[in-house]
C-alpha cells in the first residue's frame, strides 16, 4: 500500500471538490492536521472514515487504495489487489509495528507462498522430505516447520 500515491490522490481529489483542509476535516468531524499527514502520506485515514471519505470525494475505496481513477476494465483486478492490501494493513496495525509495512506484507506473502508450496504435497512426509533436500535442515527442523505453517492457515 503506498501511502504516498494515496494521499496525493486524497488531496487532488479534495482540490477537484474545491475543498480546502479544514473543510474536509470539518465534514470527517477530524483535524486539519490529520488531512495534511494523510495527503503527505505520513499516515492513512483511520478505517471508520473510508466510507464517508469516499463518498465526498466521489470516489470508491478501491480507488482510493488504488491512489487513482480506475477504468471499468482494470476494477476487478484493483479490486483484488487492494482488498488484500487492506488485509495486510489491517493486520499491520494489530501488529507491535517493528518492521515496516512493506516488510510485514512481504513476510506475510512468503508465509502465504510456503503454505501454498506446503500444501501441494499429498503428505506431509512429501513435503517435510522436499524442505529437507531443498533447505539441508534436520527431519525434526523441517516437520516443525511443516506443522507451523499448516496450523497457521487452520481455521476453526
Amino acid at each position: 500500500m503506498n501511502q504516498i500515491k494515496i494521499g496525493k490522490f486524497i488531496a487532488e481529489c479534495r482540490k477537484e471538490k474545491n475543498l480546502t483542509q479544514e473543510q474536509l476535516a470539518d465534514m470527517l468531524n477530524t483535524t486539519n492536521k490529520s488531512i495534511s499527514k494523510w495527503e503527505n502520506g505520513n499516515c492513512l485515514p483511520d478505517s471508520s472514515l473510508y466510507e464517508p471519505l469516499c463518498n465526498i470525494l466521489e470516489i470508491t475505496i478501491n480507488e482510493l487504495f488504488a491512489g487513482k481513477k480506475i477504468k471499468d476494465e482494470d476494477y476487478k483486478k484493483v479490486a483484488d489487489e487492494n482488498l488484500m492490501q487492506m488485509l495486510k494493513y489491517k493486520l499491520y496495525c494489530l501488529s507491535d509495528k517493528s518492521i515496516t509495512f512493506n516488510e510485514f506484507g512481504n513476510a506475510l506473502d512468503r508465509m502465504s507462498e510456503a503454505f501454498t508450496i506446503l500444501k501441494s504435497f499429498a503428505t506431509k512426509e512429501e513435503a517435510v522430505n522436499f524442505m529437507m533436500k531443498e533447505t539441508d535442515l534436520s527431519y525434526d527442523e523441517c516437520s516443525y516447520a511443516y506443522d507451523f505453517y499448516i496450523n497457521l492457515y487452520k481455521i476453526d
